[in-house]
């Protein structure tokens, strides 16, 4: 086996980069594994695999490589005050059709009351939107050498601030190893529809999600 590599995410990797998620993410995702009713509401929806797209332009992103085979994702991209809101306001206003909405709805809101600009005073900051390990490769440190290196990123780009919403227990507990301070938790427990009802059923220990930030 080669010994495996960190490098920035190109364009080209594009198609690798979803069909890796698509196994070694999503389908391992806590969350994206609570039962539907409707099986085919737990399917990625187009949008989500554009937003992938549209940060790798930013040059934030990173792969990790054994010989020519990704083994690990990173996706991040630049984080300013305004887009807490405006996700927020999309997130409110959007019909929820899918698991990934009723996802996303919870994630902005917890992101706009954790608000990392006003609490760390910056304006702008590197956000870690979801990072993938390929199952063959856990805890070889894939992970954590892929946030070590975003973080290093970050620094070299002059972000004051990397900072990543953790969805699950593993997560949290690799991004707090590497001293990131939990910002704001809130339980999945809390999250009710209009009949107060828990929309996201998650399961033990992944009962909560942690906006996590580190000041550079």
């Amino acid at each position: 086996m080669s010994a495996i590599t960190i490098r920035a995410m190109r364009m080209e990797d594009y198609e690798e980069v979803e069909a890796f998620l698509a196994v070694h993410f999503f389908k391992q995702e806590p969350l994206m594994l609570i039962p539907q009713e409707d099986p085919r509401q737990s399917e990625v929806i187009p949008a989500e695999a554009e937003l992938h797209r549209s940060l790798i332009p930013q040059d934030l992103s990173l792969v990790a490589v054994d010989g020519q085979r990704i083994v690990g994702v990173a996706l991040a991209g630049e984080q300013v005050p305004e887009d807490l809101e405006r996700e927020y306001q999309e997130a409110e206003h959007k019909e929820v059709a899918c698991l990934l909405d009723k996802i996303h709805k919870f994630l902005a809101g917890i992101e706009r009351q954790a608000n990392i600009f006003e609490h760390y005073g910056v304006e702008r900051a590197l956000y870690l939107y979801m990072l993938g390990v390929d199952t063959s490769v856990r805890r070889q440190r894939v992970g954590t050498r892929l946030v070590e290196a975003t973080i290093e990123l970050g620094r070299q780009r002059g972000y004051s601030v990397v900072t990543s919403t953790c969805t699950n227990m593993n997560s949290r507990r690799l991004m707090t190893a590497l001293h990131m301070e939990c910002v704001l938790s809130k339980d999945y427990a809390d999250y009710k529809d209009e009949h107060g009802q828990i929309v996201l059923r998650a399961s033990e220990p992944h009962t909560s999600a942690s906006v996590l930030a580190i000041r550079l």
